[in-house]
């Protein structure tokens, strides 16, 4: 018959601890690996959520074979060239064409407050890194950040509108 020996309880804790930081850094390898916004388990009264919150906007791009297919887990996407429409204008060729899209469902809002002006107009140019919208979830207002250099052509949400994972929100020519 074998004897047990009374644990320590501050050790029985910290191993406990640990297990639980291993259990959060695996579930943000799988965030960052499957290319999620957010995994949650429950184990009894363990329940674990792991986040990202950094929300940056990403661009669509042309398929030069003219399919439309899908990216890494759905944010990056091609479109058609006849899905683009309005690029006729005089010097702007269309594979010069792209659009930021929203990363998540939410309300698209173009100025950081309604008692300030719009992060940007059309014909401006922004930097990679820029707002140039806000969505907001919940209360929570996530910038839109510009992913690249880029010329606003075309603003293709209104304000205050809800708009759906993957919606494109601005029509773009990248610098």
């Amino acid at each position: 018959m074998s004897r047990q020996t009374p644990r320590d309880e501050s050790q029985s804790e910290e191993q406990g601890y640990r297990d639980i930081l291993e259990l959060v850094e695996q579930l943000a390898a799988i965030v960052e690996r499957a290319e999620l916004t957010e995994v949650r388990i429950r184990d009894n009264e363990l329940e674990v959520q792991v986040s990202r919150q950094k929300i940056i906007a990403a661009p669509i791009s042309h398929s030069e074979s003219g399919n439309a297919g899908t990216g890494q887990a759905g944010i990056q996407e091609t479109v058609t060239s006849s899905s683009v429409p309005g690029t006729g204008r005089a010097g702007i060729h269309e594979e010069d064409i792209q659009f930021i899209n929203a990363p998540m469902p939410s309300r698209f809002y173009r100025a950081p407050a309604p008692d300030e002006p719009p992060f940007v107009q059309e014909g401006d140019t922004v930097s990679t890194g820029d707002p140039v919208a806000v969505l907001e979830v919940m209360k929570t207002y996530n910038p839109v950040e510009a992913p690249f250099s880029c010329e606003i052509l075309e603003i293709l949400a209104e304000d205050g509108e809800a708009v759906e994972y993957a919606q494109p929100l601005f029509r773009v020519r990248q610098n």
